[in-house]
């Protein structure tokens, strides 16, 4: 685990997150109370406290847990979208549905920073992971019986659930790498959602590998989902609280006293209103915009089998592509600011070519309908690529705004908060982009155009944000100054006797 932990040296300290104030005397993020425990004393921490117990608290279990239920969950909803139109025979109701999955899940992470700082990570986890079978089954459901409504109302319930589980899944994972391993962290997770499909994938392709079938996959298909999705629960009630996980580097996640009701719906507007938000917004409509458009490609223009072949063969690229970026944005001797200039430099340049790539095939396609296409026809590589390398850009993009979001923040509840209005904003981006899919009966065009052009609306902001990023995160400021004061001998409020 040292290893893969370990940060690069400290740069300078720069920015400060009260830099980030749009409106009223409020910070984005106020400075949390000053505990006393912060930093652990590894060596009585040793002795105190059982082995299983310090392995079951390191900060890279608990990430493992979390990919896991990402493995289960969100993974497998990936591989039936990868199926093209969720492997139905016509895409157009698993858009709908989609589409109806991500409106509520748009409303619940809304408000999703007072949700899961309420119930708190553990619970909000175990909610969204009960949720996950539900997806599996009214597939399987809509396949074998034509049921139409439960594919709908499973859509519905799904966005309720799934919202609680990624609120309290962006705010753990952007709070529990030490500073310095952040972007491996964040690889991990991205690569474990991918690794979920590449075993869908695998289910895919050996349920649907028979040359000339056509319509939608076989309903034993989703029964493989089904089993797997439902073994995220287990893993959600071994979720450790945030306050008693304990980095490799011997630092403890700041986590602030409970916040009322009130203050915390006010902190909504203030998280709304910030700079952070504001200046991301258009990169988070975009990041998620392409699924939609590219699942509609993928069930127009391929056959069953071919499809079934790529959501198996999608995510092999994506692994190597996000531990990639997750080592540049762990670059030693470079400053955190200098790693974010980087990063987006990276993202948005292999964005750039995969959709033009893309518009190009999509052109070609409008004035020469190529039908349904196999894996053994000869334009079979030509026509898949742009969907292959859509499923790396796509993740990077996500991966690289979580380490950036995470690059801002003060505390635990203030990932969540930040986490909540991203993914909010992603959710209405993939409600949009499935939304318009429902009415495209023909080409996809329309949908790469928009999808390029908000990527265009995105970039300057995102290079405004970029170019604030502060040379160090001030959570680790922080902790860093209240350690200095405890040596000093300064008092410092001891935890449990602070009010809200």
């Amino acid at each position: 685990m040292s290893q893969f932990d370990a940060p690069p040296p400290n740069t300078h300290a720069g920015g400060n997150d009260d830099a980030l104030r749009t409106k009223g005397d409020l910070p984005l993020n106020d400075a949390p109370p000053r505990y006393a425990d912060e930093r652990v004393d590894m060596e009585n921490y040793a002795r105190s406290v059982p082995r299983w117990k310090r392995i079951w608290q390191h900060s890279l279990t608990q990430m493992m847990l979390l990919s896991v239920q990402a493995f289960c969950g969100p993974a497998m909803a990936d591989a039936i979208a990868g199926l093209g139109g969720g492997g139905l025979a016509t895409p157009q109701t698993s858009n709908v549905a989609t589409a109806i999955n991500y409106a509520m899940l748009a409303i619940v992470c809304l408000f999703g920073g007072p949700i899961v700082n309420k119930l708190g990570t553990k619970w909000a986890l175990v909610i969204g992971a009960a949720s996950f079978p539900i997806r599996g089954s009214s597939y399987y459901c809509n396949s074998k019986f034509g049921t139409q409504w439960y594919l709908i109302f499973g859509g519905f319930f799904t966005g309720i659930g799934t919202g609680c589980w990624y609120v309290a899944e962006s705010g753990s994972i952007m709070s529990l790498a030490p500073s310095g391993a952040r972007g491996k962290y964040l690889a991990l997770w991205i690569v474990s959602r991918n690794l979920g499909q590449l075993v869908g994938g695998a289910i895919n392709l050996s349920k649907n590998h028979i040359k000339g079938v056509s319509g939608g996959v076989t309903p034993d298909t989703y029964i493989a989902f089904l089993i797997i999705e439902a073994m995220a629960l287990p893993f959600a009630f071994v979720i450790s609280p945030l306050d008693r996980v304990v980095r490799s580097d011997g630092t403890r996640i700041l986590v602030s006293e409970k916040l009322g009701t009130k203050e915390e719906i006010k902190r909504i507007r203030v998280t709304w209103t910030s700079k952070l938000i504001m200046l991301s917004a258009f990169w988070a409509i975009w990041s998620f915009f392409y699924s939609g458009t590219w699942s509609t490609y993928l069930g127009t223009y391929f056959a069953v089998r071919a499809r079934a072949l790529s959501s198996l063969v999608s995510p092999f690229f994506c692994i190597v592509g996000c531990f990639g970026l997750g080592f540049i944005l762990d670059i030693k001797g470079l400053s955190q600011r200098r790693r974010a200039q980087l990063g987006l430099f990276t993202v948005v340049n292999l964005n750039l070519c995969v959709y033009i790539w893309s518009i190009v095939m999509q052109v070609e396609f409008n004035h020469h309908n190529p039908g349904k296409i196999d894996w053994d026809e000869p334009r079979y590589a030509r026509s898949f690529l742009p969907y292959f390398f859509v499923q790396t850009t796509g993740p990077l993009s996500q991966s690289y705004m979580y380490w950036l979001l995470s690059s801002f923040a003060t505390d635990a509840q203030a990932n969540v908060r930040n986490g909540a209005a991203f993914r909010c904003l992603e959710a209405v981006g993939q409600a949009i982009s499935y939304g318009m899919n429902t009415q495209i009966k023909t080409s996809p065009l329309i949908g790469f155009c928009v999808t390029f052009g908000l990527m265009g609306l995105a970039v300057m902001p995102m290079l405004t944000l970029v170019n604030m990023t502060p040379d160090r995160i001030p959570a680790d400021v922080i902790a860093e100054e209240q350690q200095m004061e405890v040596e000093k001998g300064v008092d410092i409020v001891p935890k449990g006797n602070q009010t809200a």
